[in-house]
């Protein structure tokens, strides 16, 4: 048939020739085609050329280029107009003012939903739309010679039907017939058994490809393909299938309905319109699908010189919608090329999508006794001893990962968890101590590159890549990490080698000689060393690794500098991963961050569950206050109720919750009862609040009783008010069914029932209604916390399977985030925000203008919203509805929930004035919602110019511009920057280095000076500009100005005068010390405007975790207060800290990451830190307030976290951020000496250790500090630095830097033998400073 087909074809290509060569008669007449992205554009010049002996001009306009009021002039001068587009319900929706006024000759030219009009008969317009959408070159010219006849009026000439290719088939270049209908007889032409097994024949890789890549002869991309696959040895098998049909793809892979598929790999090179539907298919293929996408927005050398990488309107259907269907490495592998605009293929890019299908096809038939695979871990928080991810107990999920492995036939050895750990330290300390690497090399411990082979492959790389690489770290041999032996150097890598399993630190990102100061404040790159590239090739060369896991949240590689999305091969983090395969098991309450690790790691996220979680409960002095409380309440006027008032009173003030209310003691007295009532919600709150109980080990269920404690969480108030009242419980009691002591959870009614009817499985007869159908789905959530995915995830991932996709999220928020195990994917950043968020953003919006004019008298004229992918990730817009409607702007959605426009409201509807607004986007929210990010910076314009009287953003924007101007910026130039209100990082970078800067308390001698540089680091980094020109995105300075516009600081110039900043919190489990991200982001800005304005703003946080698709939207918290609710259901309660003490050493580290991380508070915003909360991290660790053995627990598991703890305590009271009595800083000395020698404690920071040595003196060094109020200090409280009106650049840009001082002298290694001891290698200065810690960045 085919064949017949193929003699048929060149027969009509003979008479379309004929054809084509007739003269036209008369003058041309024009065609107007109008195409969605999806058609490449080298089609319509192929069809100009066709058309052109026809008397007939071709013009093509894409959609997006078109104006959504386009009228009727768009069909003014055109004789015939075609719409080649599927996407049919999209056309006539954005051309829906114009699509009435259509009048000549048009066609839709899609064959599954085919129309015609203007005067074209039924027979014509069938047969026009046959040839064209089969295309090829001789449909084409039937097309045209048709065409041409019906508009002159002619008779029709005798044209060859149209060819007909299959609905779907099997193309190949080579084929008889270009296509096979039915990929089996495909399979047999090239030689491959179709009833094989997978393991007796070559493997064999899908390509989906559009058929539109053939009908417009176009397969330049997908022929190349096809030669990379068939030159490593594989069967390419490159497909089409109708592009909307919903099984398609299992029809054509999975002919026989069921077994295992044809494909081992698939590659689509598809725009995904229906996620849904693939999503299933590819669940039911169970095999891996990567994508090799083209650049569409011009040659190979634009894409390369575009920091974006993927076009703002790719991202919803090449990113989101793919990885939502399971698509994993998403590449960039084509573009096109401009002499003809045909579709070709980048070398380098394309070999890469082909190499990691290869890889993923030899997972698949290796045998996993044979199978090498490398485990990478994280050294954070800073310091030698010290190893974690977050809310991930890392010892022992590598233990449980190890048993997993051996249990499947990998070759490996599972040492019990105080070995392990002990191992995993040594292979640390060579990155904070001197002369430690031999031992490792003697021990067995660490492997060896040769600087010879590191050379060859770096000598190999672009020039202007080997030129940044050398720039930033020197020569290879300089490395800290490099050795000479018998006069050969090489790279010493740590690692713990387990039969074929290796475990190994990331390497730090730091670079030999530097000082501190220069690291942190003025390094300019965010390059890795030499020694963090060696590592990776070591893995993938010498070690042969067939799979690598980076193990658990997060590390640094997806975070190194490059494209923000759409990577290079050539790109630093796509340097290091080289083709492995990557399995990165993640937190499932991080989603933004996990896409990252998708896009810019290569990797298939196997989500992890979250700590479980119980109700915090009342500890001893909260319980008795509770008492106390309702004792008042009950008791009668007279001396005993005055005396109970009084009791309450001290007992609130011992237990510092006045202060945490924000209220002052006065003001309780003046109004107890109003304080006794907002008391009893205060307690009532804590009790109830989410509170983690330690971390989560992987694959393993928690405990029962925290395992129930996270399902009475999922339930939520209404189950447990309605278990209470059929236990009994008065009505006017409900709300106390879970208000108790913290150690009594498992006697509580909810508790109860829970226990009776879902461990116990009783019957749910007679039970109401609504308590049947809570236990029902309480049986679900118990048995989905069971973690048994994740194993079987990591299992898949190390298999070249496929593992299904999750959106993840707060389990107790959503609870379909569980089952764990799967592979996390994104939000739609086009829904952004959807309806639902946008009625809880106006709510929202509402409380903060009402809460912002309960505290300052009047609504605020301006505030600056910070932007975390993470967080709307989880709210889904509810910040940016914020954001919107305080400006008194509206999103325009389409019928599909898409954000497609913006719009003005008008004044008098809006009945208040608008507010000015600053946008403070981090780097991880550019890369993922661009497409917020420009109806944002659309919005801002059109409040910027609704010329009102009572308008701040128009009268603050005219200010700037005007200023701008006397200083020499061209009028255009500077009204548009005073129009911007978007700044984040430079494209590609990320972070406010204040995650380093802030801690580094050596770096200052006051607070004045540390004021004055952490505002300069924070205003240097975050001062990239994103306005409503996209292709001006990320540009430092003013847009369109000379070299003294480009000195500008416009993002310090629109922070001035900001009355109040925001940062969403929607995670039960994420608050405010969990990470260093809070104090960077919402901390920066306060620390900004305070250098700016000689006063911190107000720092507001929505509280998000009870806001909803009901319209909720949370409620607005003063950031002080909200920080105090987290210490006091967290890290000073006493049932928190027993759940991380149940975790050994891992628990010891989220104590000291907690410490670390109230220090960044206190040094970048003290305004919302109290002297008492630092006396209370001294009562409740130091001292062991709670009697819970704490001493004994981290001297017996981890007595660096304590001393590094101590340290921070001392630092803070050293530089008067800390009013501390001279009794407590010197018993904080005398343990800090005590635990430093007794377990060789140092610290990088030589100021601390003097001032921490015996008989240094208690309190005389100690600066008397300012005071500490709960709320923002006056101007005269804090020393601001003297700013000129429009800030100079800061500080050069220094994203991500980790650094090491060294010498950087190579040293002659001796012999093993001689090794032992006095060998002073290049070591880092102090690796406290973040040698190797973890960049973690919000997003």
């Amino acid at each position: 048939m085919l064949k017949k087909l193929l003699h048929f074809l060149l027969l009509a290509l003979c008479c379309g020739t004929a054809l084509a060569q007739q003269p036209p008669a008369q003058p041309a007449l024009s065609l107007l085609f109008i195409a969605t992205g999806n058609v490449p554009a080298g089609k319509f010049r192929q069809l100009a050329e066709i058309a052109r002996p026809h008397g007939l001009t071709v013009q093509v306009r894409y959609l997006h280029q078109l104006p959504r009021n386009a009228d009727a002039g768009l069909w003014r001068g055109h004789d015939a107009v075609f719409i080649d587009s599927y996407l049919q319900d999209a056309v006539r929706e954005h051309l829906s003012s114009a699509l009435p006024a259509l009048q000549v000759p048009h066609a839709w030219l899609y064959d599954q939903q085919p129309a015609w009009g203007g005067g074209l008969p039924e027979s014509v317009g069938r047969r026009l739309v046959a040839y064209y959408t089969n295309g090829g070159r001789q449909n084409f010219e039937g097309f045209f010679a048709l065409l041409a006849a019906q508009l002159r009026g002619q008779p029709v000439p005798a044209l060859p039907a149209p060819i007909v290719f299959p609905k779907a088939a099997v193309y190949h270049p080579g084929a008889p017939g270009l296509v096979f209908a039915q990929a089996q007889d495909f399979l047999r032409w090239k030689g491959v058994p179709t009833g094989a097994a997978p393991g007796q024949r070559p493997p064999v890789i899908g390509i989906a490809l559009h058929q539109q890549y053939i009908a417009s002869m176009q397969t330049a991309f997908i022929d190349d393909l096809i030669a990379r696959i068939e030159a490593g040895g594989a069967v390419a098998l490159p497909f089409y299938t109708p592009m909307m049909d919903p099984s398609s793809f299992t029809r054509l892979l999975q002919p026989a309905g069921s077994g295992a598929p044809l494909a081992d790999v698939l590659i689509t090179t598809q725009i995904m319109l229906n996620g849904e539907d693939r999503r299933r298919e590819f669940s039911a293929l169970g095999i891996p699908v990567l994508q090799a996408m083209p650049y569409r927005r011009g040659g190979e050398a634009d894409w390369a010189a575009d920091p974006h990488g993927v076009a703002l309107m790719d991202v919803p259907f090449y990113l989101a919608q793919p990885e939502y269907a399971g698509v994993t490495d998403i590449q960039v592998a084509a573009a096109t090329r401009k002499s003809d605009d045909q579709v070709v293929p980048i070398a380098a890019q394309a070999q890469a999508v082909v190499a990691k299908a290869l890889r993923l096809a030899q997972l698949q038939r290796k045998p996993n006794a044979d199978k090498r695979v490398a485990v990478m871990f994280w050294n954070y928080p800073a310091g030698e001893k010290n190893l974690s991810a977050s809310f991930l107990n890392v010892p022992r999920s590598l233990r449980s990962t190890l048993t997993g492995l051996q249990a499947e036939g990998y070759a490996t050895e599972v040492p019990d968890e105080t070995m392990l750990t002990g191992l995993l330290q040594r292979l640390l300390a060579p990155n904070y101590r001197e002369g430690l690497l031999p031992s490792l090399l003697q021990d067995g411990l660490a492997a060896r590159l040769p600087v010879a082979r590191y050379r060859a492959w770096l000598n190999q790389l672009p020039a202007e890549t080997q030129a940044a690489l050398r720039a930033a770290g020197g020569e290879p041999e300089q490395s800290p990490m490099v050795l000479r032996q018998g006069g050969e150097a090489f790279f010493v890598i740590p690692r713990l080698q387990l039969g074929h399993v290796t475990l190994l630190p990331q390497p730090g990102r730091g670079h030999p000689g530097q000082d501190k100061e220069k690291a942190i404040y003025h390094s300019t790159t965010a390059l890795p060393p030499h020694h963090y590239l060696a590592a990776y090739l070591w893995l993938r060369e010498q070690q042969q690794a067939d799979a690598l896991v980076h193990f658990g949240t997060h590390g640094t590689q997806e975070w190194l500098p490059g494209k923000e999305r759409g990577l290079s091969v050539h790109d630093a983090p796509l340097l290091a991963l080289g083709d492995l395969p990557v399995a990165y098991p993640y937190i499932a309450d991080n989603i933004g961050e996990a896409t990252q690790a998708k896009r810019r790691g290569r990797a298939v996220i196997v989500s992890h569950q979250t700590p479980p979680f119980a109700p915090g409960g009342l500890h001893a002095a909260l319980t008795r206050m509770h008492d106390l409380l309702h004792q008042w309440q009950a008791q009668d006027e007279g001396a005993v109720k005055e005396r109970l008032a009084a009791d309450l009173l001290a007992a609130a003030h011992a237990e510092r919750v006045i202060a945490d209310m924000g209220w002052t003691e006065a003001r309780a007295q003046a109004d107890f009862a109003a304080f006794v009532q907002e008391l009893h919600t205060h307690l009532h709150e804590l009790a109830q609040t989410a509170q983690p109980q330690g971390l989560h080990t992987l694959g393993q269920a928690p405990e029962e009783l925290h395992r129930l404690g996270t399902v009475l969480l999922m339930l939520g108030p209404p189950f447990w008010e309605a278990a209470a009242r059929h236990a009994g419980v008065p009505a006017q009691d409900l709300d106390e069914a879970l208000v108790g002591p913290w150690d009594k959870l498992a006697q509580t009614a909810p508790y109860q029932l829970l226990q009776r009817h879902v461990i116990g499985n009783a019957p749910l007869d007679g039970l109401p209604p609504a308590l049947r159908d809570a236990l029902v789905q309480a049986r679900q959530y118990h048995e989905h916390l069971g973690a048994q995915g994740e194993m079987r995830g990591l299992l898949a991932v190390l298999a070249g399977r496929h593992i299904d996709t999750s959106y993840g999220g707060d389990p107790i928020k959503n609870p379909d985030a569980y089952p764990t195990g799967r592979n996390l994917y994104g939000f739609d950043p086009s829904r952004v925000p959807t309806r639902q968020a946008w009625e809880a953003g106006k709510q929202a919006a509402d409380n903060l203008l009402a809460e912002h004019l309960r505290l300052r008298g009047r609504q605020p004229a301006k505030l600056t919203f910070s932007l975390w992918s993470v967080e709307t990730m989880r709210h889904q817009g509810i910040l940016e509805a914020q954001a919107l409607w305080t400006m008194g702007v509206e999103p325009v959605w389409d019928a599909g929930g898409r954000v497609i426009d913006v719009r003005l409201v008008p004044r008098e509807q809006l009945k208040r004035p608008r507010v000015d607004v600053v946008l403070s986007a981090t780097g991880l929210y550019r890369d993922h919602f661009p497409n917020a990010m420009k109806q944002l910076a659309k919005a801002v314009e059109l409040a910027a110019r609704a010329n009102e009287a009572d308008n701040p953003v128009y009268a603050n924007s005219r200010a700037i511009a005007e200023r701008l101007i006397k200083q020499g910026v061209p009028e255009k130039a500077a009204q548009r920057a005073a129009e911007t209100r978007i700044f984040s990082n430079e494209s590609g970078r990320y972070g406010t280095g204040l995650d380093d800067a802030a801690l580094a308390t050596d770096t200052w001698k006051s607070k004045g000076e540390a004021d004055r540089k952490l505002a300069a680091l924070y205003l240097s980094r975050m001062q990239h500009a994103y306005g409503t020109d996209e292709s001006a995105w990320g540009t430092q300075g003013i847009a369109g100005a000379d070299e003294a516009g480009a000195k500008v600081n416009l993002y310090a110039e629109h922070l001035k005068g900001t009355e109040g900043a925001v940062l969403a919190r929607t995670s039960n489990l994420y608050g405010m010390l969990t990470t260093d991200d809070p104090f960077q982001y919402l901390g920066g800005i306060g620390a900004a405007v305070r250098a700016l304005d000689g006063k911190a703003p107000e720092l507001y946080i929505a509280n998000l975790r009870n806001s909803g698709a009901d319209g909720k939207g949370g409620k607005i918290e003063g950031a002080d207060q909200f920080l105090a609710k987290e210490l006091a259901t967290r890290n000073f309660h006493p049932g928190y800290i027993q759940g991380l003490m149940a975790e050994g050493y891992a628990g010891t580290l989220q104590v000291l990451d907690g410490i670390n991380n109230f220090t960044g508070w206190t040094t970048v915003s003290r305004e919302i830190v109290r002297d008492d909360q630092w006396q209370a991290f001294v009562d409740v660790y130091v001292r062991d307030k709670h009697k819970l053995g704490l001493k004994d627990w981290f001297e017996k598991n981890n007595p660096h976290a304590l001393a590094q703890s101590i340290e921070k305590m001392l630092e803070m009271a050293r530089h008067g951020y800390w009013q501390a009595d001279a009794k407590t800083v010197a018993e904080l000395k005398q343990r800090y000496r005590e635990l430093a020698r007794r377990y060789d404690v140092k610290s990088d920071n030589a100021t601390f250790e003097k001032f921490a040595a015996e008989g240094f003196g208690l309190v005389a060094p100690l600066p008397t500090p300012a005071p500490s109020p709960t709320r923002p200090q006056s101007a005269a409280d804090l020393v601001a630095p003297d700013l000129p009106p429009i800030a100079p650049p800061a500080p050069p840009q220094i994203t991500g830097m980790k650094l090491e001082k060294v010498d950087n002298r190579p040293p002659e290694m001796p012999p093993l033998a001689l090794a032992g001891s006095g060998l002073l290698l290049l070591a880092t200065f102090g690796g406290a400073l973040t040698t190797v810690r973890r960049q973690r960045r919000a997003a």
